[in-house]
């Protein structure tokens, strides 16, 4: 009679062996859905700024009080994996960064364009980058990702 070969451990083996590709991909569907939410943020980020620009108010034209309500509403809501917390004047440095034309107040029917950019990294981006400091650029791990978002509305 044949006996049957002991395979005890083989699955605790072959779990050890899958598990780091599986956390890797559980963290790179994680790292995506941190970039579509921020993309979404700063997609709303300019268009209420851009709405605000639009409105006819007894305030003077200010581009960077228009830009500063895409900043609240960024900093407010945007994901930041990074040690520091977003500027509150949204420099680009750690936060994003705000541009609103034209710089003159406009005239009737003509369009106001608030354009949001963000420097994102994700969870896996930014510490297997840290972790393996494999350079910088847009092709290494750990490099970060600029979204941007712009929004054109005709001022009334």
């Amino acid at each position: 009679m044949r006996s049957i070969p002991k395979q005890s451990g083989a699955q605790a083996v072959e779990f050890a062996l899958v598990l780091p590709f599986l956390v890797l991909v559980v963290l790179a569907v994680l790292d995506f859905a941190f970039l579509a939410y921020n993309k979404a943020v700063i997609t709303n980020a300019s268009r209420e700024a851009a709405r605000r620009g639009i409105i006819l108010t007894a305030a003077a034209w200010d581009p960077d009080e228009i830009g500063q309500v895409a900043c609240n509403y960024a900093r407010a809501a945007l994901i930041n994996v990074g040690p520091t917390a977003i500027t509150a004047n949204c420099d680009g440095i750690v936060g994003p960064v705000i541009t609103v034309t034209p710089a003159a107040a406009p005239a009737f029917n003509t369009p106001v364009t608030v354009t949001v950019t963000y420097v994102s990294r994700g969870i896996t981006l930014f510490t297997l980058g840290s972790i393996w400091n494999t350079g910088s650029g847009t092709n290494f791990v750990g490099s970060p990702m600029t979204l941007t978002a712009s929004t054109q509305m005709n001022h009334e």
